[in-house]
């Protein structure tokens, strides 16, 4: 008899126990974030979609040396390069398959020339695979926008990406 007094004891307890966390819940304001109207300020360093970064002219800092392919675990950055007249490697293509693509940064990491970050674009939904083949003028676009310097390998953009 005094074993079940004692579980009743338990479970009434428990029961106090979690009305309190609900009555406590109930009285604080909401933390609900009405997405896509609204959206969390996302901090510098968040991994999202690596870009392409540009220099104060508009040319892209990226010389192909293909550190960036090497780093990737997945394989999924494709660059394609001839040299030049000057001897010096021209990027011709660089694509990202954001389909394969697990945003680790080890690719922004190697690359010596700080010609790649990750930026804040992560609404990369789409019904058509190829279009989440990202290639050198769509990064280079989204690097463009860049809005902060380079912290923790990231940076912010400004405006939505286009397709």
């Amino acid at each position: 008899m005094l074993r079940y007094l004692r579980e009743v004891a338990s479970t009434l307890k428990g029961a106090a126990i979690g009305m309190g966390v609900t009555f406590k819940n109930m009285v604080r304001p909401t933390v609900t974030v009405q997405y896509p109207e609204e959206r969390l300020d996302l901090p510098v360093g968040f991994r999202g979609l690596p870009v392409l970064l540009s220099d104060v002219d508009g040319n892209l800092k990226c010389v192909a040396c293909e550190l960036c392919a090497k780093a990737c675990p997945v394989n999924c950055i494709e660059i394609q390069s001839h040299r030049g007249p000057s001897r010096a490697k021209v990027l011709d293509a660089f694509n990202i398959d954001a389909t394969w693509c697990m945003y680790c940064g080890l690719c922004v990491e190697a690359c010596p020339f700080d010609a790649l970050a990750m930026s804040d674009v992560y609404e990369l939904a789409d019904v058509d695979l190829a279009n989440l083949v990202y290639d050198k003028e769509r990064l280079a676009e989204i690097g463009r926008r860049q809005v902060t310097a380079t912290i923790n390998f990231g940076i912010k953009t400004g405006g939505e990406p286009t397709r």
